[in-house]
């Protein structure tokens, strides 16, 4: 065995950490465990074991940590259905099944679904509730995309297709569905933002921007479940040992560690140069972009602590302090070499 190790990322961001979490997680994961207890979307014990390792509520109140209950549950809506399209759509889903699904929940977010048989009145259900509380037509139009990309990538699974890192984040970057969850923070937060500050280039920017740097901690994280799993096909680490331009050797899965860790430092120097030079929208615009910022990191850094505290990835022995579980850690794993 050999160890790797993945240097604490929210030492680069600790100016914008809110250490406490939000107060509502006990509720929301009680709703969640019985949603999971009732629910007739799992077959198996392990299917619902999967779910409470990946603690969706705990993912939610990572993200905003000083939102209400009401709010939190308009989150955990989304990221649950977004959850349930994964699950559907991924190995050991052929392409014609992850055809089906995906088309259902296209159905259901253009209010047109029709099929009546589980999952699909359960997919019907949750996207019933957020287009109640999301009144927007993009949020609709991402998740149509977010349906698309996931197509996308189990077409390309299926071929056997091996993406260089341009194209693996193109895809990624739709199947990740962020840009829904930022709909969901300016929901939350700033509901009145004006379109010429939602649609502002820079500002487009800044959410592209905070979408990579979930994309790759996430990788970071999940690579070795996924790599356990199913060999990380879709990870940016696997195809970073690949793709000529990092210039690594083929074995060197710690440089691919450190170079997603690097790529991650340098977007983040990037968020942080756009948010900089944002031009003035005027004093009352300009408290509420100070405010919508402070959500994007929000989201950015919920993820990295989630992604370490949640039993999905296997890292919860690197963060037994409640220092570690609000101020990152450095993780380290072992797994056989190539």
């Amino acid at each position: 065995m050999v160890h790797y190790r993945i240097p604490n990322l929210l030492t680069h961001v600790h100016a914008y950490i809110k250490p406490n979490m939000n107060p509502n997680y006990s509720i929301l994961q009680a709703e969640y465990e019985a949603w999971i207890d009732q629910s007739h979307f799992f077959r198996t014990d392990a299917q619902k074991q999967t779910w409470r390792e990946a603690d969706l509520a705990l993912l939610s109140c990572r993200f905003f940590p000083k939102s209400t209950l009401e709010h939190l549950r308009v989150c955990m809506d989304y990221v649950m259905i977004s959850f349930i399209l994964e699950q559907l759509t991924d190995q050991p889903a052929t392409t014609a099944e992850a055809h089906k699904w995906v088309d259902v929940y296209k159905q259901a977010f253009k209010q047109t679904l029709r099929m009546t048989e589980e999952p699909a009145s359960i997919i019907k259900e949750f996207v019933d509730r957020l287009l109640y509380a999301v009144k927007d037509p993009h949020f609709v139009q991402n998740n149509i995309f977010l349906a698309d990309s996931m197509q996308k990538e189990a077409a390309n699974r299926a071929a056997h297709t091996e993406p260089n890192l341009e194209a693996y984040m193109n895809i990624r970057r739709g199947t990740i569905g962020m840009i829904q969850v930022f709909y969901i923070g300016r929901l939350i937060c700033i509901s009145d933002l004006s379109p010429e500050v939602q649609t502002h280039p820079d500002i487009v920017k800044l959410d592209g921007l905070s979408r990579d740097l979930v994309i790759l901690g996430n990788d970071l994280y999940s690579y070795r479940r996924e790599y356990l799993e199913c060999g990380a096909y879709h990870n940016y680490i696997t195809i970073a040992l690949r793709d000529p331009i990092v210039g690594l050797r083929s074995n060197d899965r710690q440089g691919a560690i450190d170079y997603t860790c690097q790529r991650f430092c340098e977007t983040l120097a990037n968020f942080e140069h756009t948010k900089k030079a944002l031009p003035s929208f005027g004093e009352n615009e300009d408290v509420k972009i100070a405010t919508y910022v402070a959500v994007l990191m929000d989201i950015i850094i919920g993820n990295v602590q989630w992604s370490i505290l949640c039993g999905r990835y296997g890292h919860t022995e690197n963060a037994k302090t409640i220092e570690a579980q609000n101020w990152g850690v450095e993780v380290v794993f072992d797994l056989d070499p190539f």
